[in-house]
């Protein structure tokens, strides 16, 4: 493109020109780039806004969980939540630009030697490839919320600050809290301000877990046992059958791995024990025998 001619130019030329509807669909959207892209919307046309936000992606400073309040001092908005979304489309009227340009100033190309080397194509709404991402869209966004977007800032505050060994973000997710009890209640009402050893060590396991705000407890649960499933020491009590007993010695040396100051392997066994009793209270419980055990008893199969 010539000097000047940015993604992001591109992208306001259309939308100056609408009078129907606009729509900003990308999973990476931050608010000075959001903006740039509102002072030329009429402020009669409807906006719709589908993103996601991760905790994770949010930490990481490409997402901005406080379009929310922008778009709501716009007014004449809709926003939505893609937790899988990845598609990049902007929409005026029936004219449309899909590629692979994010609403952050570097995927707009106006980052002053930053720029992302990206491509929106011209198209209309009625181009198959349009219409079958659209339909997808609408079928897996739930609306979102003032309180949504708090929650998903706080997760990713605690994604910022969180110390000691379980605070490796790369690292494969595993609890060290001992109270998954109180997971969903953290995850959908993460609390501000001061809080005591055993909640700051929960919500940093919700935190960690990445799961986007809003969604319901089941499909808490249901991706809190993919995380929990995914861990290598599970599989044994998941999979086997009949009656199984997994004790901490069986595991010590994945443990091992995994302990450090703050956390020791048996402050790490009884988190898993107990995350893995109630997540997975279908398939096994807990035992006490010499010491605390997970077991997985053929009776179970049926519940």
């Amino acid at each position: 493109m010539g000097n000047g001619d940015t993604q992001g130019r591109r992208i306001r030329v259309l939308f100056e020109r609408a009078a129907g509807e606009v729509a900003v669909i990308a999973p990476f959207i931050k608010v000075d780039a959001l903006q740039s892209l509102l002072e030329v919307i009429p402020h009669a046309v409807p906006l719709r806004c589908v993103t996601r936000w991760l905790p994770r992606e949010i930490a990481a400073g490409v997402s901005d969980p406080e379009i929310f309040g922008l778009l709501e001092a716009r007014g004449h908005f809709s926003l939505s939540l893609v937790d899988h979304l990845h598609a990049k489309i902007y929409i005026a009227d029936d004219r449309c630009l899909a590629g692979s340009s994010n609403v952050t100033l570097t995927g707009l190309g106006e980052a002053h030697g930053q720029e992302n080397i990206e491509v929106l194509v011209e198209t209309t709404i009625d181009d198959p490839a349009v219409v079958a991402a659209l339909d997808a869209i609408s079928e897996a966004e739930r609306p979102a919320t003032r309180a949504m977007a708090q929650a998903a800032r706080r997760l990713a505050d605690n994604l910022e600050t969180s110390t000691g060994a379980m605070a490796d973000h790369d690292a494969p997710w595993f609890p060290s809290s001992r109270r998954p009890e109180q997971a969903y209640r953290m995850y959908s009402q993460p609390p501000a301000g001061y809080l005591g050893a055993a909640d700051r060590v929960l919500l940093a396991d919700v935190a960690r877990a990445d799961i986007s705000p809003g969604v319901s407890e089941n499909h808490f649960r249901a991706a809190v046992r993919t995380l929990l499933a995914s861990i290598p020491i599970s599989g044994r009590i998941i999979e086997g059958t009949g009656d199984t007993t997994l004790t901490r010695a069986d595991v010590q040396p994945y443990l091992e791995t995994r302990a450090g100051e703050q956390f020791s392997t048996q402050d790490l066994w009884m988190a898993f024990v107990n995350w893995m009793a109630y997540f997975y209270a279908d398939r096994v419980m807990k035992q006490e025998i010499a010491e605390i055990a997970l077991r997985r008893a053929q009776v179970l199969k049926s519940s």
